[in-house]
């Protein structure tokens, strides 16, 4: 694989495109042609390729997200496929098959959209192809895991309808912050925290770095190791590298605020 195949991370772009005022909705077609755009736009000149982000997460206001979600993952396939087929005639090179989000974001607009383009090459996507038949293609690789993504930009807290029915579980959740109110259960693996749509706590605060805290559970309570981040992670409001936290514990990153709190069934 090439260098440029390994630079996830070194290209990241916002822009807000307004759109005619006399349209009654947003059409799919404004999607895709934006995505386009985002795409031409952010190309990166290598020795003996052009290539052209592969992830692209469009953030809409909840009144343009609503319509489009309706039709699910079909139209960020349709949207995916279309931006291979725009490369291709333009001579381009995907890292991967190019992965579609879209959000809502009440922050934007309605009427307006604004694109995040990013280069990852970790990232798998699955077009889903009926004359797969459940088995994997000979001349292409595993893209088992899907990456198109519909979600809202704050999810709902964890709640004891939530919680019954499992065993009393310790979570995350975050009490300042632009997600305030969305909460995360705390299993025995590690979690990241991030702006990356990969991370298992995606946050839209834009003073946290793409994957800027890993915590990790530990025998009295949990590790947390700052990713390098930008802006740095507060414990308590202590700065720190590494730390070990425990229920109660105030960690700060960005504008963020996270509380690990204790189930109420425990």
């Amino acid at each position: 694989m090439s260098l440029l195949a390994r630079f996830e991370g070194m290209a990241e772009y916002l822009f807000t495109v307004p759109f005619k005022k006399s349209a009654a909705r947003l059409q799919p077609v404004e999607i895709a042609k934006e995505l386009v755009k985002a795409m031409l736009k952010n190309k990166q000149v290598s020795i003996s390729q052009v290539y052209v982000p592969n992830i692209y997460r469009v953030y809409l206001h909840s009144s343009d997200w609503g319509p489009l979600a309706s039709f699910g993952d079909v139209f960020l396939i349709e949207l995916s496929k279309y931006l291979v087929a725009e490369a291709e005639r333009n001579g381009y090179t995907f890292l991967t098959k190019p992965a579609i989000e879209l959000h809502s974001d009440d922050t934007v607009k309605a009427r307006e959209m604004v694109v995040e383009v990013d280069f990852d090459d970790s990232i798998e996507v699955d077009w889903g192809e009926e004359d797969n038949k459940g088995e994997e293609p000979e001349d292409e690789p595993d893209w088992r895991e899907s990456t198109t993504i519909f979600k809202e930009s704050i999810r709902p807290n964890l709640s004891d309808k939530d919680l019954k029915g499992r065993n009393p579980e310790n979570f995350l959740e975050i009490v300042e912050g632009p997600d305030i109110g969305q909460s995360l259960v705390l299993k025995d693996s590690e979690i990241c925290l991030g702006r990356h749509g990969q991370c298992e706590l995606v946050l839209h605060d834009p003073e946290v770095s793409r994957r800027h805290l890993k915590i990790a559970p530990a025998e009295n309570g949990w590790r947390l190791d700052d990713l390098g981040s930008t802006n740095g992670s507060f414990v308590n409001g202590q700065r720190i590298t590494h730390q070990t936290a425990v229920p109660g514990d105030r960690i700060q990153i960005g504008q963020s605020v996270l509380v690990i709190q204790r189930s109420p069934l425990e």
